[in-house]
């Protein structure tokens, strides 16, 4: 049995454990070598930032997904053969970009949100306009193929224009917002079942109780769905709320004030210490949003941070934790040039620090969100955060984990309880792996680790 001193970083909280300060990577909206963007990387600490790629029609305000080792994903709003978007394909060893895909106006164009990974192994996407009735489309591509297929087509009636990403819940389905229409013209949540092909209008947002969603939805630990609203409420500064998947119940949780913050683009995340952090993009006690926390055990809400101008104000993107157990996240303006900043959130005693004041020359106005990924020019897969997913994350004990690429040396899995009892040990043999787990319901901790890193995912068995 190998040496489990990673067990008592399990217990603070941090889910993965990396050998190095962490290694982030991100998309800037404007500026480079063109003025239409870039692809940046940088350090946990600040330092290392680099402009690895100047887009040259691009203007992408898209969070890079991971392929493999060697590879990142994303869109951009005026790329392509058509000038209306497209899907790209960057090479992190060469520096090679590729366009898998040129959007157009007749299948969908002007994407806002991300790519997403389903359980079918295909990736998923809205765009803003185009399709039929030029309000945006839901569309499915295969990343092997290269093959795009349009799966929607937005109207008034059921919800137009979405500028967040779908995601997918531990029922199978995708859920997404759109921003306007549907019943109370104020946008909807809607849901697409990948096994029938149903698109389905699941809430109508309305002023009193929320509306104009930007964002993103989320899933957390208790298996409720979690986002917020631009505009509604009851001061009309926007809403946090809460949708059951399994009964479609929408619950306003907290009407936002100015002092709280308001007008957000953002979406929630969830830390491993259980709380919803999410940041809104006006207001405050500067006017240029803030950063603050919400627990979903007594619907506590904590303001933690002012953005203003010298350090960065008006975040469009989402917060992420990294592998330091740090949240991190960028703002589209403010710092020292006003051109948006990178920074660091460390959620122990609640410190801001800039990390990075952003420059026209390397990129600026970043509307996205950071991930953790560290690449590799050499041979073999990485361990990363993103190297292996567990589904669904609330079970019965029936658990599926998936690895990003097949094994290329030996990896143990394990399966911990938070108080660090081992509770199982096997080795990494498959790409894909099925456990059938007969533990009590609560909370456990899958280990993935080889001679450079531990990564560490969490599942719930109800």
């Amino acid at each position: 049995m190998k040496n489990h001193l990673h067990v008592l970083f399990l217990c603070i909280g941090i889910i993965s454990v990396q050998a190095q300060v962490p290694q982030l990577w991100g998309t800037m909206q404007f500026g480079g070598l063109t003025g239409t963007g870039t692809i940046i990387k940088i350090n946990g600490d600040g330092t290392g930032f680099s402009k690895v790629f100047s887009f040259t029609d691009g203007s992408p305000q898209c969070t890079l997904l991971p392929k493999d080792a060697t590879h990142l994903l994303g869109m951009s709003r005026t790329g392509g053969a058509n000038f209306q978007g497209d899907i790209f394909l960057y090479n992190v060893s060469s520096g090679g970009y590729t366009i898998l895909y040129s959007l157009d106006s007749s299948t969908g164009f002007d994407p806002h949100g991300s790519l997403v990974k389903a359980n079918d192994d295909n990736l998923y996407g809205t765009t803003t306009d185009g399709g039929n009735n030029n309000m945006g489309v839901l569309f499915r591509f295969n990343p092997l193929t290269f093959t795009y297929t349009k799966l929607h087509d937005f109207d008034d009636n059921a919800g137009r224009n979405p500028y967040g990403n779908v995601m997918q819940a531990t029922n199978g389905k995708l859920y997404g917002m759109a921003s306007s229409g549907g019943g109370g013209g104020g946008g909807v949540i809607f849901s697409y079942d990948l096994a029938t092909s149903t698109f389905a209008d699941v809430h109508d947002f309305v002023f009193t109780t929320g509306s104009f969603p930007y964002g993103n939805l989320i899933q957390a630990s208790n298996g409720l769905l979690y986002g917020l609203t631009h505009g509604g409420g009851s001061g009309g500064f926007g809403t946090i709320f809460s949708f059951d998947p399994s009964t479609n119940t929408y619950t306003l949780l907290k009407s936002l004030s100015s002092t709280d913050g308001s007008s957000s683009y953002c979406s929630l995340m969830q830390a491993t210490n259980g709380l919803l952090y999410g940041m809104t993009t006006l207001d405050g006690a500067h006017g240029d949003g803030t950063i603050f926390s919400f627990n979903t055990t007594g619907n506590t809400f904590t303001k933690l941070h002012d953005f203003d101008d010298a350090t960065g104000s008006r975040p469009f993107g989402s917060l992420m934790q990294a592998s330091d157990g740090k949240l991190y996240g960028m703002t589209s303006s403010g710092g020292a040039n006003n051109a948006g900043a990178i920074f660091s959130f460390n959620i122990s005693g609640s410190v801001y620090t800039n990390i990075h004041d952003c420059v026209t020359s390397t990129g600026t106005a970043p509307y996205a969100d950071l991930i953790e990924y560290y690449g590799t020019t050499g041979v073999g897969n990485p361990l990363t955060k993103d190297f292996i997913s567990v589904f669904p994350a609330i079970s019965d004990g029936n658990i599926t984990i998936e690895f990003s690429s097949a094994p290329d040396r030996e990896r143990t899995l394990e399966i911990i309880t938070p108080l660090g009892r081992e509770l199982l040990e096997i080795k990494m043999t498959q790409k894909t792996m099925h456990l059938q787990l007969n533990y009590s319901p609560g909370i456990y901790f899958l280990s993935l680790s080889d001679e450079d890193a531990v990564v560490t995912k969490k599942f719930v068995i109800r």
